[in-house]
């Protein structure tokens, strides 16, 4: 099987070859094997560590590095032609319910690698399910959390599936997004909060990488940085119908008009022709 992989990257039989993270895994591997030209797509900031001098070789011999952010595309640029093209949500998939959120639901929907950055805001969403009537917090993950402040009969945990990942989300009243202020934060794409606000709902998160970027696009939501920034973020949205359909209305606006497959992938196709006209018809 190798030998017949190797056969087709040293052959002429391709116009071009688009490599993903998930197919590299951030290190060097097959790569000099190919002869260029090549796409190199990265949507993390995966030169973080050791392994940033293999990411940084890949980006080398890359015709250009498509990243999904401008601080990754910062870091790219000193290796290779870079563009920046954000992830893209399927809003044809990721659509609002056909009616509001009647209950107060904060929701939090991701791998179970990033609870710490929710149990960084455990002590704020205590407050809040304290203050607000009825509140509850949900978490869609791979695995359940553990939370140490927060009372267990208000967290309500669902096992992440790709048959109700949509569904899941359009049981929150708020989505939320909090992240530290770290290298690695940075070079996220936003890709959580822009299905929160796909599917229409107001997200509030932190000011980090390019969750400040969309932020910037209209009143989605909110940015909260301190305890007390969270508690009130979320308790306006929570007990404010007519704001937080508001916010919900736009995000999924900006999603349509900025971050959308439809919007995303003919940006792609032209990088593709650029570096070889007529690849894509």
């Amino acid at each position: 099987m190798a030998e017949n992989f190797l056969r087709v990257l040293r052959s002429r039989k391709y116009d071009l070859v688009f490599l993903q993270r998930n197919l590299t895994a951030t290190l060097a591997t097959w790569e000099s094997c190919l002869r260029p030209p090549f796409v190199f797509d990265v949507d993390d900031a995966i030169f973080v560590g050791s392994r940033g001098e293999s990411a940084g070789r890949i980006a080398q011999r890359s015709a250009v590095t498509i990243c999904g952010n401008n601080f990754l595309a910062d870091y790219f640029s000193s290796f290779s032609k870079v563009r920046v093209l954000p992830t893209a949500v399927d809003d044809e998939v990721f659509t609002p319910r056909s009616k509001p959120v009647d209950r107060p639901v904060i929701g939090w929907s991701g791998s179970s690698s990033g609870l710490e950055y929710l149990y960084s805001i455990e002590r704020a969403i205590d407050r809040v399910l304290q203050e607000v009537d009825g509140a509850v917090l949900k978490v869609v993950s791979d695995r359940e959390p553990r939370f140490k402040d927060i009372d267990p009969t208000k967290v309500f945990f669902e096992k992440w599936t790709e048959q109700r990942q949509v569904e899941s989300l359009r049981d929150f009243a708020v989505g939320v997004m909090p992240l530290t202020d770290s290298v690695w934060a940075r070079g996220k794409c936003s890709y959580k909060m822009l299905t929160y606000m796909s599917v229409g709902i107001p997200v509030v998160v932190s000011p980090v990488g390019m969750n400040i970027d969309v932020l910037t696009c209209g009143v989605s939501g909110y940015a909260a940085s301190t305890e007390d920034e969270w508690v009130q973020a979320l308790i306006d949205i929570l007990k404010n119908r007519d704001l937080a359909l508001k916010m919900g209305l736009t995000g999924r606006s900006i999603v349509e008009a900025r971050f959308s497959k439809r919007v995303i992938c003919p940006q792609l196709v032209d990088v593709f022709r650029e570096i070889v006209p007529g690849s894509v018809g």
